[in-house]
């Protein structure tokens, strides 16, 4: 268990510093246009364009950790009628149905959508489309070893609340 909190560790922290400072770098260039549009009266050429490709790419990664720490928005309609013991494998469902979208969406789609743009260039920053892409399987494969984990998580809460619970003689 160690090991699995060791790892869950290593990647939000990890995940949590390149989102901030990623951000931090959007806020600067963001003012940087304002000030060569206003005051320099030379709008930059790239800036809009950096913008929207790091606005993907740290939706993409915040989408991955925020699962990651299952602090997502949830449907709660059907969990909240079973009995504890049964929203625990709710839970575990959840998290396989996220796995199952991180593998077969995320990193395969995303892979694809990667190679297929490789070849296309974005106009202002002269960047490959595909680097704009791998957003998708790079956020894909975070939320595949999150989800992994919090099965992990779950199931042990299950077996440990099974083996506290009291036995009928």
């Amino acid at each position: 268990m160690r090991l699995i909190n060791g790892i869950r560790t290593v990647m939000d922290r990890v995940v949590e510093v390149v989102c901030s400072v990623w951000l931090l770098v959007m806020v600067a260039m963001t003012c940087w246009q304002i000030i060569s549009r206003y005051l320099l009266g030379a709008p930059s050429t790239y800036s809009e364009e950096f913008l929207r490709f790091s606005l993907v790419w740290v939706s993409m990664l915040s989408m991955a950790y925020v699962a990651g720490l299952r602090k997502h928005v949830a449907f709660t309609l059907f969990s909240d009628k079973v009995s504890i013991h049964w929203q625990h494998y709710w839970q575990i469902l959840i998290e396989l149905a996220f796995l199952a979208f991180a593998i077969f969406i995320l990193v395969q789609g995303g892979y694809n959508a990667t190679s297929i743009t490789m070849n296309q260039v974005s106009p202002s920053l002269g960047l490959a489309m595909g680097y704009v892409y791998s957003a998708l399987p790079l956020a894909g494969g975070i939320l595949a070893v999150y989800s992994v984990l919090n099965c992990i998580d779950l199931l042990e809460k299950e077996l440990r609340s099974d083996e506290e619970a009291p036995q009928d003689v």
